[in-house]
């Protein structure tokens, strides 16, 4: 059947208990989205549901990186280290390209989710395409304790069909009635199902759901991960994506009741957004909520930010890079690195580090320092 001719028209019911959570889930949202917390503190959350994001959702996949040495592999800017670190690095640059492409509106497209899978999965040195291509053999999920096969995904000459049809549902007058969260899970299950690249699946279908939940209004200032939940309990998670159907795709995994999946994912998403509200609510402030310095700079500016608290070993030191930490960071060629530093520098962002004529070291200016010294030392104390 031609790809135009396909059509994804998911199934599920909602249940008493999904609405409820998908109440809980709105509560909490818009408490978090007004609620006034010192800069400091609002710029720590949001770095470190980043940083469990990341630890978690590689964890999934048996990555043994530990949540203290995220930042040390996230820290070392070119693409050293062994294959786990790097699995992280990876998952940590999907997630700052991710906030950058949901904050101009970028639609979910089999583009974007191929985009997305290639900075996920790049492994190694050199140049690297900017979009993974689907499978071309067989890829069944085999269980690494007993050898059986868990999971038998479509033929390979079906996927790009498979994938042109779950990107125009989303793009469809049907998918857009949707709640969000119901939405994000629909998209989740979907292309892990399909499981359209030869690894990375899991790590892709969740950092779409992340995507999906910021576009449609649920960032909650991007203070929520969900992969800790998750990973809390294993076995729910792989039962609640199996919900009993038969290990071959065509007997039924091709067209289920998504309501056990949804259910599980919505209370999942509620429980990590209470878990947040309340964190909040603790940390906030007694000044009326207005937008931190650090909210009115551009996401690749906060980004840097972000960085530099993961680089830093102690909150005093000088926070200094260089053209070619930039260059790694959002992969683009040092001569665009220079440029954006020069912008930056004309917009009061950053300052050379020396009076020497050519710069090769930058720095934050004063006030972004004093931010991210504050949430190191924060960090660093457990807050």
């Amino acid at each position: 059947m031609p790809a135009a001719e396909m059509k994804y028209e998911p199934r599920f019911s909602y249940t008493h208990e999904m609405v409820g959570h998908l109440m809980q889930i709105e509560g909490a949202c818009r408490l978090v989205d007004v609620l006034p917390l010192p800069p400091a503190a609002a710029f720590v959350l949001k770095h470190d549901a980043q940083r469990r994001s990341t630890r978690f959702s590689t964890a999934i996949e048996g990555n043994t990186v530990r949540l203290e040495t995220v930042a040390h592999g996230i820290a070392l800017a070119d693409r050293t280290g062994r294959q786990q670190l790097q699995e992280v690095r990876n998952y940590w640059t999907a997630l700052e390209w991710l906030e950058r492409q949901t904050a101009e509106g970028s639609g979910i497209s089999e583009e974007f989710l191929r985009r997305l899978h290639r900075i996920i999965i790049v492994r190694g040195r050199g140049r690297r395409g900017e979009m993974s291509d689907y499978r071309t053999e067989e890829c069944p999920v085999v269980d690494a304790a007993t050898g059986a096969i868990d999971y038998g995904p479509p033929a390979p000459a079906d996927v790009p069909e498979l994938m042109a049809a779950l990107a125009a549902w989303r793009g469809s007058t049907a998918a857009a009635q949707l709640p969000g969260p119901i939405r994000a899970g629909i998209l989740a299950y979907r292309l892990v199902t399909i499981h359209p690249f030869a690894d990375g699946n899991g790590r892709t279908a969740r950092a779409l759901a992340t995507a999906e939940l910021w576009l449609s209004g649920y960032r909650m200032r991007g203070f929520l991960s969900m992969e800790e939940e998750y990973f809390s309990d294993l076995r729910r998670y792989y039962e609640s994506l199996r919900m009993g159907l038969d290990a071959d795709y065509y007997l039924g995994r091709n067209d289920p009741d998504l309501t056990p999946w949804l259910s599980y994912f919505v209370e999942t998403m509620s429980t990590a957004a209470m878990r947040v509200s309340k964190r909040a609510e603790r940390l906030r402030s007694a000044v009326p909520r207005a937008r931190a310095p650090w909210e009115e700079l551009g996401r690749r500016e906060q980004q840097v930010l972000s960085r530099l608290v993961l680089a830093e070993p102690d909150a005093g030191q000088t926070l200094c890079f260089t053209p070619g930490d930039v260059s790694v960071w959002f992969g683009v060629s040092a001569r665009t690195a220079r440029q954006w530093l020069r912008q930056w520098q004309a917009q009061g962002f950053v300052l050379p580090a020396s009076g020497q004529e050519r710069v090769r070291q930058w720095m934050v200016a004063p006030e972004h320092a004093e931010l991210v010294a504050q949430a190191k030392a924060a960090m660093l104390n457990g807050q």
